[in-house]
């Protein structure tokens, strides 16, 4: 079944930032977005820390800069690797929302003591996988609009050490046009405290129609910020509160046969924000397959005595019935091009189980004492 408005992404909306710099920028500096004064700082937006939009993965960070860079200048970032499972940097163009260009921890070209630096530019080096085209320029004598602005998303996943971030936050350094007086560099603080924040306005959303609510099918990335490196399963399930909503299926070998993997639980009602999420690090297997139980508010009261089961809720607690659908999106990023049975072998629009095998997620509705691990 096809999905008519996939809106699915690994990625999440930057909102409305661009409102307030659409009159031009002096022409000799670098436009740096969110327009407030005192949001001119590194990295000032941060999903899902500071907004829930868009489905993002809780195990996950989604740190945002918006530029408009002129035809000399150029935004260059430079960083370590951090300690977490996976990390990429990606352009967008903000009106399209679809990817630009993008470098990864396998595609980075790394110095010899490990640092990286990636640049952003109108320019962008083809054969140098650490250059990222910009968005476009505006045509002569135009002023920037929504489709001259340069998203910059750095994704980290599955931080291995005290915070979202993997570690220390690469360095933002604009690199203004000053005419005839040259080049003028600015090194961007680290945004911190309320520098942090969402958007001033929640971005407009439309939930996605057309997903089945008995098996899973393969859906694209959308126009929201969606990544080369994932790919998508959906399903939308409605709430019976007489039955345990259980996904089980295979598990692909985390680092081996996908870098990454997880299932989460989300609304499709705008914004459309993540309820919960379980990473391949905490999804618990038996003799290599998971089951996943996604409860409501009261459906199980002791959740310990289900040895082997991962448990997700459907809802925050303070909600109250009817529930939304449960609209669950099971991801795989970096799958191993020798793994036959990842979601990118699974043709658009398809179901799961066309090509995935035992790997195919399957739902299944239980009553509360059938609810086991197997």
């Amino acid at each position: 079944m096809p999905v008519s408005r996939p809106l699915l992404a690994a990625a999440v909306a930057a909102g409305s930032v661009v409102m307030g710099l659409l009159t031009a920028p002096a022409v000799q500096s670098v436009g740096v977005l969110p327009a407030d004064a005192d949001r001119r700082c590194a990295w000032p937006i941060v999903y899902p820390k500071g907004a829930n939009y868009a489905w993002p993965d809780t195990n996950a960070a989604y740190i945002n800069q918006a530029v408009v860079i002129g035809p000399k200048e150029k935004v260059v970032i430079t960083g370590r690797d951090p300690k977490a499972r996976y990390w990429s940097i990606t352009t967008y163009n903000y009106e399209d929302r679809e990817v630009i260009d993008q470098v990864n921890d396998v595609t980075v070209k790394r110095a010899k003591g490990g640092s990286w630096t990636v640049t952003v530019s109108p320019k962008q080096n083809a054969k140098d996988p650490n250059s990222l085209q910009a968005a476009p320029l505006p045509a002569a004598g135009q002023s920037p609009s929504f489709k001259n602005v340069t998203i910059i998303m750095y994704r980290v996943y599955l931080s291995e050490v005290a915070g979202y971030t993997g570690g220390p936050l690469p360095t933002v350094t604009l690199h203004h046009d000053n005419g005839a007086q040259g080049i003028r560099t600015e090194r961007l603080k680290p945004c911190a405290g309320k520098q942090i924040r969402p958007p001033d306005e929640v971005p407009i959303l439309d939930k996605a129609e057309g997903v089945p609510s008995y098996y899973f099918v393969r859906a694209p990335g959308g126009r929201l910020y969606p990544s080369y490196d994932t790919s998508y399963l959906a399903a939308d399930v409605p709430y019976d509160p007489s039955t345990i909503l259980v996904v089980r299926g295979k598990a692909p070998a985390a680092r081996k046969d996908v870098r990454y993997w997880s299932l989460c639980q989300n609304i499709n009602v705008p914004p459309l924000p993540v309820v919960d999420c379980a990473s391949d690090r905490e999804i618990a297997l038996t003799d290599g397959y998971y089951t996943i139980a996604i409860v409501g508010p009261g459906q199980v009261a002791d959740r310990t005595a289900y040895p082997g089961v991962t448990f997700l809720d459907w809802a925050d607690p303070d909600v109250s019935e009817p529930l939304p659908n449960a609209f669950l999106i099971v991801r795989n990023i970096l799958p191993s091009k020798s793994f036959a049975y990842g979601i990118d072998k699974v043709a658009l629009g398809q179901p799961a189980s066309s090509t995935m095998g035992d790997y195919a997620p399957v739902i299944e509705h239980v009553a509360l004492a059938e609810l086991a691990a197997r």
